[in-house]
């Protein structure tokens, strides 16, 4: 079923045409009112938030990786091998319950 002709207008000259499409160009003018190729700035931010995004999982896999999350490093094992106790200061001492300088025993 062919397409009835509808009314366009020239953006530029204001003058009006029939058609079933709008044209390239104004018949009147001749002025071209396709749109113009520009810089896609749609395209950077996409770009940008990609990169963010890739840029902050290699951080977190770096910062995983030297935490020992993931595999075991050799330094770690060879702490976990010794069998000698932990050694802190304080630590030969006998274990009496918890003391500050405002409790006093004389109170």
């Amino acid at each position: 079923m062919p397409q009835s002709p509808k009314l366009f207008t020239c953006p530029k000259c204001r003058e009006t045409y029939l058609g079933t499409e709008p044209l390239p160009d104004c018949p009147h003018c001749g002025y071209d009112y396709r749109e113009k190729e520009g810089f896609r700035w749609d395209v950077v931010v996409y770009l940008l938030a990609i990169m963010g995004l890739v840029s902050f999982l290699l951080v977190a896999s770096y910062y995983r990786g030297n935490m020992g999350i993931g595999t075991p490093s050799p330094l770690r094992s060879a702490v976990s091998r010794d069998d000698a106790p932990e050694k802190l200061p304080g630590s030969g001492k006998a274990r009496a319950p918890f003391q500050s300088p405002y409790h006093e025993s004389g109170r």
